[in-house]
């Protein structure tokens, strides 16, 4: 027992004594790193005991021989308990039950976060996901504030200041050519509009050049000649402070010297009354007067009309001018056929050549028509030719949804040198507001085009080019909405909209969010924004507010009256070319002259000019160019960002219904006469027409007539309104918000809105002519063309549309033809047809008409 305890005891003496000395030597030794094992330190007289060892826990591991034995055994230590959590951790991990919690709880998760997950709309999707955080009205507001009246913009300018400083810096340029027809006149005009265009870095700018062969006017010169022929009287021809000469585009070279004639206002009612008088105009050159109010037949139909009787030459003259403008020369362009020589002058230098008249004098005639003979006339007009470039410039803004374009315009080009380009300055100040916008966020729904027209007072050449150019317009593109900022867009105070019946909610609604003076006086900063939702709106006459709207500005001045017919009000427009040819709704805005009112405006003269807007307070505070600005830019803003095209067709086919009506009212004695007629199978029995009237007798004229006028006034005005009911209802719908699980019903509304907007971009495209339908027209019962011409005047001529026309001019045309021509402006063919008594073109235009109509009654359905 004594010796078990003493071994013991030793073993523990030996076991504390050699960690005694291990601790000593690391002490002494602090910076050397270990290379054995510490021994225990042993006694001469215990050197010949066995060799005793350190008792160690037992381990898995092996020591590493580097590491001291005390570190080591912790470092095992710690490895072997991170070892075992490991073990169970792995053990835990392989059981299935463990797998199915993880699993319940990640879907536990994903749950919750898709039941807090907020409702979206489908249009607020969109946005989203091309980074939008602008609403359709956070666009209109911050439109609406960047123009506001009196608002100082960037470099502490107003709206009123800025296009003040574009308008003066247009009129600078533009005055550096004295003719503008066309790009090559004035380069550094080009110049400078591209230059502007290009200053706005949210926008695509690409020009486009054709060349055409063109006459450039030099000079003109009138003399009047006795029979020594000695110069009585020699005028020069030019305006006060100006160099432009007095000319018409497309005239031709000429010097030509004859007796004159006085034929009044040039009409065939005139040259009528002159023949029954025994006055022959033949070789004679004939003296023209026009009033500027009266715009039924052109200058150019004039010039052609009395070449058509015959005359060697033509003095043009306006006679209603007043007497502080007895100097203007007001210009135009001549028919592209026209081969006489003509000049314009102004009233003053005719007078006296009118003063030598003294025969053959008429009723409510200011002159007699004939001289004594005593005097000729020697009439001179010099032109070169040559091939002259003309250039279009084109900026453009891509949408997000890019289904469609928008369309803005303004002509660049004009007859003189002083012409301040006003409807240039506002497309100018349009883009400038677009780009800030641009800044802010905006990204448009649909693709925007400004276009800077050339050449388009040429009879419109410059604007047929670009859009038969498919590198421009593509055709198989749909163009929502063309706008244009009508010629010279501020000549007066009386505001004139021309446009298609589609957009008549529109303007009217717009133009509530118009903030304009009730006496053009800016004295203060202020912005009225009409809600999307306002509906009831209509801003009140309080005589207190010194602002109103320009809804009812329009309104008082003539009830907010919409031209719907078209016609001869753009028949010089490029508008014409968009609405006839291109199938695009159209709406052109400016402000026009009020004769009672307003300073006399003489279009196309040098008169008309930067100082003639502000000193003769046409637009001194420009107010007026301020509200198209906004008026204008506000329309665009709308078209682009409204989801479903904003047309309303209930009021487009009730319109056509009443321009239907009144033609048939007009022809009422002609369709009378052939009620009875039997229309021969050959021209209906392929037609829907024929199918609707559902009978195996011989169809009536009659028959025809009354189907037509069912379909027109009750069966299509009544789909149209159940059809702008049901894409309010899409609209509508794109903005209603849903949880995320009802995914499926932002899918129905995306559904719904492509197809009302299928239905909505083709409506005009549905009612153009098609190829078969110009053989119908021009062929007989075996299929043989009418004239041997007809066949290449079908492939190469345009596919007009069947509801707006311009009417063929012939100089041979009656005063009839003249009279009713803002009647035309709505099926014109047919109204051609009904007046020539032709009853088989009559009947295949009705046909037609039905045909195109019933479809898009189907289509609506």
């Amino acid at each position: 027992m004594s010796n078990t305890v003493n071994s013991e005891s030793n073993e523990t003496t030996h076991l504390l004594t050699s960690n005694t000395n291990y601790s000593s030597n690391n002490e002494n030794d602090t910076n050397t790193t270990a290379t054995a094992i510490a021994t225990p330190v042993q006694d001469e007289s215990e050197q010949n005991r066995p060799q005793e060892y350190l008792v160690t826990p037992p381990t898995t591991q092996e020591t590493d021989p580097l590491i001291p034995q005390e570190h080591s055994d912790q470092h095992s230590f710690f490895f072997d308990d991170d070892d075992d959590n490991m073990s169970r951790v792995l053990k835990i991990a392989k059981r299935p039950s463990f797998i199915w919690v993880c699993c319940l709880g990640i879907l536990a998760y994903i749950i919750f976060q898709l039941t807090f997950l907020p409702r979206t709309s489908l249009a607020r999707d969109y946005r989203n996901w091309h980074g939008i955080k602008l609403t359709k009205n956070d666009i209109k507001r911050d439109f609406l504030q960047m123009t506001t009246i009196g608002k100082s913009q960037n470099a502490f300018l107003t709206t009123e200041d800025s296009i003040n400083k574009v308008l003066l810096n247009l009129t600078r340029v533009n005055h550096k050519s004295e003719t503008n027809l066309v790009g090559d006149d004035n380069l550094a005009l080009v110049d400078f509009v591209e230059s502007k265009f290009k200053q706005f870095k949210g926008f695509k700018v690409q020009s486009f050049n054709h060349e055409v062969d063109l006459t450039t006017p030099v000079s003109s010169s009138l003399k009047l000649v006795d029979n020594l022929d000695d110069v009585i009287y020699e005028p020069e021809l030019f305006e006060p402070k100006s160099k432009t000469p007095a000319y018409f585009a497309l005239g031709t070279s000429g010097d030509v010297s004859a007796n004159y004639i006085f034929v009044n206002q040039g009409q065939p009612n005139d040259y009528e009354l002159l023949f029954e008088n025994n006055v022959d105009v033949t070789d004679k050159i004939v003296i023209i007067k026009s009033y500027f109010n009266y715009t039924n037949i052109t200058v150019g139909e004039k010039i052609a009309i009395a070449e058509y009787h015959g005359a060697k030459g033509v003095i043009h003259y306006y006679d209603d001018v007043s007497p502080e403008y007895n100097n203007a020369i007001s210009r135009d362009t001549l028919l592209n056929n026209t081969r006489i020589p003509a000049i314009p002058v102004s009233k003053k230098v005719v007078t006296p050549i009118l003063e030598t008249l003294t025969t053959t004098k008429f009723k409510n005639w200011p002159y007699p028509a004939v001289s004594d003979e005593s005097f000729r006339i020697s009439l001179n007009t010099k032109f070169t030719g040559n091939t002259k470039k003309f250039t279009t410039i084109v900026g453009t803004i891509k949408g997000i949804i890019n289904d469609a374009d928008i369309v803005i315009g303004a002509r660049r080009d004009s007859y003189t040198s002083s012409n301040p380009l006003s409807g240039h300055a506002i497309m100018l100040e349009i883009m400038r507001y677009y780009q800030n916008l641009i800044k802010l966020g905006w990204k448009p729904f649909r693709t925007i085009k400004f276009v800077s027209w050339d050449a388009t007072y040429l009879n419109l050449l410059g604007v047929e080019s670009i859009t038969n150019d498919t590198s421009v317009f593509n055709p198989k593109r749909t163009i929502a909405a063309y706008i244009s900022i009508d010629g010279d867009a501020v000549t007066g105070s009386t505001l004139k909209v021309n446009a298609n019946a589609v957009f008549n909610h529109l303007l009217k609604h717009t133009s509530k969010s118009i903030t304009f003076p009730k006496a053009r006086e800016v004295e203060e900063s202020f912005t009225y924004y009409y809600d999307d939702d306002d509906d009831d709106y209509d801003d009140d006459d309080d005589e207190h507010k010194k602002y109103t709207t320009l809804f009812h500005y329009w309104k008082k001045q003539s009830g907010n009256y919409i031209n719907n017919n078209l016609g001869l009000p753009i028949y010089n427009s490029e508008s014409l070319i968009f609405q006839q040819h291109l199938a695009t709704p159209i709406i052109n805005i400016k402000f026009e002259n009020n004769p009672e009112t307003d300073p006399q405006y003489v279009p196309h003269s040098n008169y008309y000019s930067y100082d003639w807007l502000i000193k003769e307070n046409v637009d001194a505070d420009l107010i007026l160019h301020g509200s198209l600005i906004r008026f204008i830019g506000l329309l665009g803003i709308s078209l682009v960002e409204h989801e479903v095209y904003d047309y309303k067709t209930y009021p487009y086919f009730t319109q056509i219904s009443k321009y239907l009506k009144s033609l048939f009212i007009s022809q009422n004695d002609k369709i009378k006469g052939w009620e009875d007629e039997i229309v021969p199978n050959y021209l209906i029995f392929k037609s829907t027409i024929f199918q609707d009237l559902d009978t195996d007798n011989p169809v009536t004229f009659k028959q025809i007539i009354n189907q037509f006028q069912n379909l027109t006034s009750e069966v299509l005005p009544e789909q149209a309104r159940i059809f702008d009911e049901w894409n309010v209802h899409v609209e509508e719908g794109l903005m209603e918000d849903y949880p995320w699980y009802m995914y499926y019903k932002k899918l129905q509304r995306y559904a719904q809105y492509k197809v009302s907007n299928y239905k909505l971009a083709y409506l005009e495209n549905d009612l153009q002519l098609s190829e078969r339908d110009y053989t119908y027209l021009n062929t007989d019962e075996s299929g043989n063309y009418l004239n041997s011409d007809d066949e290449d005047y079908v492939s190469e001529r345009y596919f007009n549309s069947i509801i707006y026309g311009k009417q063929s001019f012939q100089p041979i045309a009656t005063q009839e033809f003249f009279s009713d021509r803002y009647h035309h402006g709505t099926f014109t063919e047919l109204y051609e047809a009904l007046e020539n008594g032709d009853f088989t073109k009559t009947v295949k235009w009705l046909v037609l008409i039905y045909e195109k109509l019933n479809n898009i009654d189907y289509k609506m359905t």
